[in-house]
């Protein structure tokens, strides 16, 4: 079913981690799968290797969030016709995409799911030009994403828990709203005073955060999250049930289905696109319908 196999392995994904895991991952290949292996040797480098995988059939990108964002924008430079199919074995640190594609967090379990798998096709984000294939989230987020970046670093932890650590620090040391125009749909621009925006294709985002629990990855509509004016003393209330989902019923959260959003600010504002930070003044997000065949578990 793979096919013609081409593995895309970060090295630097958790911390270096993965580098010590390429025997593991060509020991559970070995035999399975017909595949070459490459390593990525800076940042970017997955993006032009799937940009030269025409005559693939599969490229499963190694690693975390970061490199299968960085391998989605190498295979969309593929015609479609042509466009290998996208799979994945979980190695990074939060491994969001892995949760909407179902893949297990058992590396051992992910290679059994992704030898005996099926396809699926799945819709993509855009932003700004950048495809993405889990989240874009604008405002206190995002803040929160470049201080896990920050703390990966230091202090070596990982998933939920380097999130709700970043999470704590941002909400005390940088809590505040962004004085935003917002247009749904293409629809008029609505100003608004917003926390944050996030659109996703999948439910959780920083490593398990049910931001949009909802979410379909195949339904051709982004689910957005939009909070509004809140409090840090309110914000602090209403973090447990973000968490798990059960925000929706909260006054200043709204969780809608949409085909766009624009996000216009007279400053810059700090945005996440799968992982990675991001600055602008101005993010155009919209959703390319079917764009993507993926490798599932069979029983997706």
């Amino acid at each position: 079913m793979l096919g013609r196999t081409l593995v895309i392995v970060n090295p630097a994904a958790r911390h270096g981690v993965t580098r010590d895991l390429i025997p593991v991952v060509s020991g559970l290949l070995d035999g399975q799968v017909e595949y070459d292996l490459l390593r990525t040797e800076m940042p970017g480098h997955a993006i032009e290797l799937a940009r030269d995988a025409r005559g693939y059939d599969t490229v499963v990108a190694v690693g975390g969030d970061g490199t299968v964002h960085e391998v989605l924008n190498g295979l969309m430079q593929i015609p479609a016709e042509a466009r290998p199919a996208l799979a994945l074995l979980p190695t990074g640190s939060g491994n969001d995409y892995r949760r909407t594609l179902g893949i297990s967090a058992n590396l051992t379990t992910a290679a059994c799911q992704l030898v005996g798998g099926t396809r699926a096709v799945v819709d993509v984000g855009l932003i700004n030009g950048v495809y993405f294939a889990n989240s874009i989230a604008v405002g206190l987020d995002a803040r929160v994403t470049a201080k896990a970046v920050e703390l990966k670093t230091t202090t070596g932890w990982s998933g939920i828990m380097l999130y709700l650590r970043a999470l704590i620090i941002v909400l005390f040391k940088q809590f505040h709203t962004h004085h935003v125009m917002v247009s749904l749909d293409n629809g008029e621009p609505v100003e608004r005073e917003l926390l944050l925006v996030a659109a996703t294709n999948g439910p959780t985002y920083g490593g398990g955060f049910r931001i949009t629990p909802g979410a379909q990855r195949d339904d051709g509509f982004l689910d957005i999250c939009i909070i509004g004016r809140v409090g840090l003393v309110g914000a602090l209330l209403r973090m447990p049930f973000v968490v798990i989902g059960h925000h929706g019923w909260m006054r200043p959260v709204t969780l809608a289905r949409h085909r766009s959003v624009r996000i216009e600010s007279g400053t810059p504002i700090e945005g996440q696109v799968d992982g990675e930070v991001t600055l602008a003044a101005s993010y155009e997000i919209s959703v390319v319908p079917q764009a993507l065949q993926v490798v599932v578990p069979e029983r997706w």
